[in-house]
């Protein structure tokens, strides 16, 4: 593994989401202070081919050189129309690999690794796979995916661009990720000059259920998980003293809470731990929910 240090990282392919996904990684980059660095990777089939038919590893390659070649002009033109929304410093990098392993490797020893997230039908929800769901399933750091935004695509207008974070949304839940999370949660607010938003959900399960009748419980545990959050939320103010953030309550799944309160220009910091990407899509694990349904970037906080 390389141990150069990245500060941005976008895998592209050269379809409409890899160049959203390239446009939020450049705007991010910027929002941090840090360099860019466009990868293009492409995978040599086992079954040889003659370059001839446009197959063999050097029509692959040139082919992913086009695809970087063309980001880089892309790059270049945001630059030239809106200066100051693409970072000065920018690496390209085209490598032979399978996409999402060299985006898992990279995520090691990057501050961010930014990848797009196409469409999907029923079959993709549950079994097959993706460069989005598998860097975000097993990357050893942070990893941003970014949907597909209709509104951007169909507008030239610059405040329905791809890129804006309004509020940053952190996913509150008391486990053993929670001080990765709100971490980077301040972080990307500070970065973006945003408002930060703690949302915590409230499992109907035990807030109804059996319980239902027992109101005076049902009030005491949401006081006492209102004020754990207000706790943490707090401990972390501290440290980040220029956010202004803030804290929900919402009951149902966290996914189901999350999906009603956002919106395109947000973006949601969850907690992650690394899975292969079969059994997130299988068990539907919260991460790989969220990626999935919902409207804006989730960064997905691995360690």
């Amino acid at each position: 593994m390389s141990t150069t240090r990245y500060g941005v990282v976008a895998g592209i392919d050269g379809s409409s989401a890899g160049d959203q996904a390239l446009e939020w990684a450049a705007a991010e980059a910027v929002r941090r202070r840090t360099c860019l660095t466009v990868v293009t990777a492409y995978e040599v089939t086992a079954t040889p081919s003659a370059d001839g038919y446009g197959l063999g590893p050097a029509a692959l390659r040139a082919e992913a050189q086009d695809v970087t070649d063309r980001a880089l002009r892309r790059l270049a033109e945001k630059r030239r129309l809106r200066p100051g929304s693409v970072p000065d410093d920018i690496d390209a990098q085209v490598v032979e690999g399978a996409p999402a392993g060299v985006l898992v490797e990279r995520s090691a020893v990057a501050d961010l690794v930014v990848v797009g997230r196409r469409g999907r039908h029923a079959l993709d929800r549950l079994v097959l796979g993706s460069v989005s769901s598998a860097v975000s399933a097993m990357a050893r750091g942070p990893v941003a995916v970014v949907p597909i935004d209709p509104v951007a695509l169909q507008s030239a207008c610059p405040a329905d661009a791809v890129g804006p974070v309004w509020r940053v949304v952190a996913a509150v839940d008391f486990d053993d990720h929670l001080n990765r999370v709100l971490d980077l949660a301040f972080d990307e607010a500070r970065h973006a000059g945003a408002p930060l938003a703690a949302v915590h959900a409230l499992t109907r399960d035990l807030v109804a259920g059996p319980y239902a009748a027992a109101g005076g419980w049902v009030h005491q545990y949401q006081d006492e998980a209102l004020a754990s959050v207000h706790d943490e939320m707090r401990r972390w103010g501290e440290k980040y003293p220029g956010v202004q953030w803030s804290v929900e309550l919402g009951h149902g799944s966290c996914v189901d809470v999350l999906v009603s309160r956002l919106s395109r220009h947000d973006l949601v910091v969850v907690g992650g731990r690394r899975h292969t990407p079969l059994t997130g899509r299988v068990l539907r694990s919260v991460a790989d929910r969220l990626t999935r349904d919902v409207p804006c970037p989730v960064i997905v906080a691995h360690g």
